[in-house]
């Protein structure tokens, strides 16, 4: 089918069309100083906040959060039948730490269903409550959770091409003890999917090949290998830093992702044609310090499908490292 004279790719799915036009999905990581991993039965709509599930009461929760000063942002996940727990909610809660890190920090609740959204009051601005939580709490702390996005309500590509991905790491790779793998609502970049967020590290993965799933999960190819399918990590606010971090870790290996890590922009033209970055890292143990400069430039532009659909393509700037230095300062 061809549309206004645009190529005819697969049912006017985003991801194909992006997929396609040869668009790279680096930098495209949600950064969030909060964000909730909650439990919805389905069925979910488009909005998985209009669905007949969503708990009562959430969505005003989450609002008086962010009135209150906290960005909070929201996940569904399904439940599942061997992680899951009838007449009770998951609650997983991610927060930024303050000053440079490697993983975002981590509490998990296993509530009543009435508690739920009390919780989230606990979490947001009632402390006094928070200490009532404490015997739902789970000790799930060094669990990693591997979001997929297969909400095919929201955008079709994300049931097509996610639903496959998130079958083989459950299947293959999940262990309760030690590995969650949960099927999500909308996490952004539909056009990248399949794509899922490794949590509590927060990096963001897209365009998922059968054949990468197992370095990713278990980290033993060479980071670069994957670095086709790397969006960024969400521990860094901007996409310049992301596209710089991406190259870092590409460079440094896997044991870049357990470095503690804050990045800046150091200058950026007014069109966002250029800029250059800082990320400052040091290893847990303080023997190894330093920091990253980089300089990232647009190098062109392809014409992409934001939404799957009959949407014109829109034109998105593509970018490049084209300058990296790094500063080591030894040991603290």
């Amino acid at each position: 089918m061809e549309t206004g004279g645009e190529p005819g790719f697969e049912g006017r799915l985003c991801s194909a069309v992006s997929r396609a036009s040869g668009e790279e999905p680096t930098g495209s990581a949600v950064p969030f100083e909060h964000r909730l991993l909650v439990e919805v039965a389905p069925p979910w709509e488009g909005d998985v906040g209009a669905s007949k599930n969503y708990p009562e009461g959430l969505w005003e929760a989450l609002m008086g959060a962010w009135r209150r000063g906290s960005q909070v942002g929201m996940t569904a996940v399904l439940p599942d039948p061997e992680y899951s727990v009838g007449g009770s909610t998951r609650l997983i809660y991610l927060r930024r730490p303050d000053g440079p890190f490697a993983a975002f920090e981590k509490r998990e609740y296993l509530l009543p269903d009435e508690h739920l959204v009390p919780a989230v009051g606990a979490l947001f601005g009632e402390p006094e409550e928070l200490a009532r939580l404490e015997e739902y709490r789970c000790g799930t702390r060094s669990v990693r959770d591997i979001v997929v996005c297969t909400h095919g309500s929201h955008d079709a590509c994300c049931g097509k091409f996610g639903y496959p991905v998130y079958e083989t790491l459950r299947r293959e790779h999940a262990d309760p003890d030690g590995l969650r793998v949960w099927r999500a609502s909308h996490l952004g970049g539909h056009r990248f999917a399949p794509t899922l967020v490794d949590y509590p590290e927060g990096r963001y993965w897209g365009r998922l090949e059968p054949g990468a799933i197992e370095g990713l999960v278990s980290r033993d190819v060479p980071a670069s290998e994957l670095r086709r399918f790397h969006r960024g990590w969400s521990g860094l606010e901007s996409p310049f830093e992301q596209i710089a971090e991406g190259e870092i870790l590409s460079r440094e290996g896997w044991r870049w992702a357990g470095y503690l890590k804050r990045g800046r922009v150091l200058a950026a033209d007014e069109d966002e044609h250029r800029a250059e970055v800082r990320v400052e890292y040091r290893n847990p143990d303080g023997t190894d310090s330093g920091s990253y400069t980089a300089v990232v430039e647009a190098s062109g532009s392809v014409e992409t499908l934001i939404d799957s659909g009959s949407e014109p393509l829109q034109e998105v700037r593509q970018y490049r490292v084209e300058y990296l230095e790094k500063t080591s300062q030894g040991g603290s």
